[in-house]
């Protein structure tokens, strides 16, 4: 946790002063969950996420966990680049001895991490409602040592403006890994979002007659409702307990509103809170042959990013 908090503390300290201007609006960012993670940007574009999972039980006992996550990722033209450690606080490790069957008390993993370089193939818009978006990634996932699991794939969506400046999102993500076994084949993710501005949302709320002024609100603050699942995976270390150079896949799926605000043209700030469910851990020897599942029970949580530009 104290890893995490401390890149955190970096990526606030780095972040450039606030400027007077307001003149960007929700039109030009349509959200950050329905933008491509590669944007054709000729200045530098820095980002810095942090978010944490309430600590929950697996689903019969034996053990606990939360997680707390740091991000910093760097966009420049069509390259995107990131790096994200997840820190692991267990409860109960002689509990977990027992479910992991390692005969004593034992820390499962402390942290992992992961390393996503991506170049950005299209990022375009097709008529006034449409945009896609659809990126190329080398990516790799480790407890302890690079490379890790290396794995190429992709990173891709469409949204699409619905109605009258709601926009609607699908994102999808796979990487796959080098041939181990047929149990295990890399990195799967999907996604469903919709984005507003708060001008829009109150102008719909006053058609439909629940809300009788005449603010016309703002364009800099908006609101991200989304819902994704994912299926990740890890190499682990050479002295993990559990298995030796062997494989993690950490299953979720959350369900996230988030708060969007554009104080200027440099920053933009988020938080929201979270629900995260259908957890479960997987644990496969180093030759990626299937092992164990592990099924935790659901948890809140909470996220928060900062955005700036240079």
């Amino acid at each position: 946790m104290f890893r995490a908090l401390a890149i955190l503390l970096i990526l606030l300290c780095s972040a450039p002063c606030a400027l007077a201007d307001t003149s960007l609006t929700m039109g030009d960012e349509p959200g950050f969950l329905l933008a491509a993670p590669s944007n054709v940007n000729q200045n530098l574009q820095l980002q810095g996420d942090m978010s944490w999972v309430g600590e929950a039980d697996f689903s019969n006992g034996l053990g606990r966990v939360s997680v707390t996550s740091a991000s910093i990722s760097a966009d420049y033209y069509i390259f995107h680049l990131s790096y994200t450690l997840d820190d692991f606080q267990w409860t109960g490790k002689s509990e977990l001895g027992r479910r992991f069957d390692s005969g004593s008390a034992v820390t499962p993993w402390e942290s992992l991490q992961n390393v996503t370089a991506q170049a950005r193939m299209f990022n375009n818009r097709l008529g006034d409602n449409w945009r896609y978006w659809f990126n190329g990634e080398v990516d790799a996932s480790y407890e302890k040592t690079l490379p890790g699991a290396l794995g190429v794939g992709f990173d891709g969506g469409v949204a699409y403006d619905f109605w009258d400046g709601w926009m609607l999102g699908i994102t999808a993500r796979t990487v796959a890994l080098s041939a181990l076994s047929r149990d295990l084949f890399g990195d799967v993710e999907f996604g469903l979002a919709v984005a507003v501005s708060q001008k829009t949302l109150r102008r719909t709320l006053q058609s439909v007659g629940l809300i009788k002024d005449g603010k016309s609100g703002s364009e800099n603050i908006g609101l991200n409702f989304a819902l994704t699942t994912q299926d990740k995976t890890y190499r682990l270390a050479s002295d993990n307990p559990l298995y030796s150079n062997g494989y993690l896949g950490v299953v979720h799926s959350k369900v996230g509103v988030y708060l969007d605000y554009l104080p200027n043209k440099a920053l933009t700030f988020s938080i929201g809170p979270e629900y995260h469910y259908n957890r479960k851990y997987k644990l496969y020897n180093k030759t990626g042959s299937y092992k164990s599942s592990h099924d935790l029970d659901n948890a809140l949580g909470g996220y928060a990013r900062i955005l700036w530009r240079f």
